[in-house]
């Protein structure tokens, strides 16, 4: 029994970064609530599918994020100190909770599309899950491709809505306004994905020390973090151009929308850019992580502009 209670610990809790888990539900409902049943797109799923549709891709991203978490705690004795996870949680106890909540999450899924009558699209789930695998196992040691997988797996919430509960949904009536709203998904997917690739160099270098520790080859560790510095510069500009394009083509009769851009979106990019460029030490780039964060998480809120 106590031990029952110990593999449900906090310990377990923490380890699945139950903050990053529920922001994956924070945006896939406002998908749904702020962007697709306000545009009046037509949706393949009823509330309980969808509910278990954000079930399913919660235990996915959970089995992902704790046998990431193991692969993490096994290269090394020592915990670092932003570690999470618990010695107690054993890479074999991992292991099982990664195939009881994949089992569970494409499971879920396999019913989904079995119910909208799309059985090829039960391979997406399949493929979210076993990206996690190899992201946990060997592609998080091969510097850029580990960033840049991260990034797409941090994305791939926002395109399940899209291509489950919306792409079977066109008809050759709606399908102007389905498009609409799928490219819209598709235009936050782009952003956001670019957001999180930063994010992940940036998190590279402030703990580039503790990677060295990990044996973990990252860019900043392969080039230097000055040459990565260049390389973060760079896409931080062509986000900053891209969000200033969206603004002009499709924010640009919405004032308020154009004012909380410019003030949460735009203005901490260019800081962000600003800082980037003068760091040259791993320490200089704790405030562009936080700055990275800000922008996150108030440009997913943006979708709530959408029903003004």
């Amino acid at each position: 029994m106590l031990n029952t209670i110990n593999f449900f610990s906090l310990s377990y809790i923490n380890s699945i970064h139950y903050k990053k888990l529920i922001f994956i539900v924070f945006i896939q409902y406002l998908l749904r609530f702020a962007l697709c049943i306000p545009l009046g797109a037509n949706l393949m799923l009823n509330n309980f599918y969808f509910n278990i549709l954000v079930i399913a891709t919660t235990c996915i991203a959970a089995g992902g994020l704790i046998i990431n978490q193991s692969y993490t705690v096994s290269t090394i004795r020592n915990q670092l100190e932003n570690q999470v996870i618990d010695k107690r949680i054993t890479k074999k106890n991992a292991y099982c909770l990664f195939v009881i909540l994949n089992v569970l999450g494409v499971g879920i899924g396999f019913i989904i599309t079995n119910h909208v009558e799309q059985p090829d699209l039960f391979g997406f789930f399949i493929v979210f899950s076993a990206l996690f695998y190899l992201y946990a196992s060997f592609i998080s040691n091969i510097p850029i491709f580990n960033n840049i997988l991260i990034s797409i797996l941090a994305i791939f919430p926002l395109l399940i809505v899209g291509i489950i509960d919306l792409l079977p949904a066109i008809t050759p009536i709606n399908q102007s306004q389905q498009t609409f709203v799928f490219s819209t998904i598709l235009i936050y997917s782009f952003f956001l994905f670019f957001v999180c690739l930063i994010r992940s160099l940036v998190y590279d270098i402030v703990f580039i020390d503790d990677n060295r520790k990990r044996n973990r080859n990252t860019l900043s560790i392969w080039i230097g973090i000055k040459r990565t510095s260049y390389i973060i510069f760079f896409l931080a500009i062509v986000l900053l151009f891209a969000v200033i394009y969206y603004n002009y083509t499709v924010f640009y009769k919405n004032t308020v929308a154009v004012i909380y851009s410019l003030f949460f979106v735009l203005a901490p990019l260019v800081l962000l850019s600003v800082k980037v460029w003068e760091s040259s030490n791993k320490n200089d780039f704790k405030f562009p992580l936080k700055l990275l964060d800000f922008v996150l998480f108030f440009s997913v809120c943006s979708l709530f502009l959408l029903l003004l």
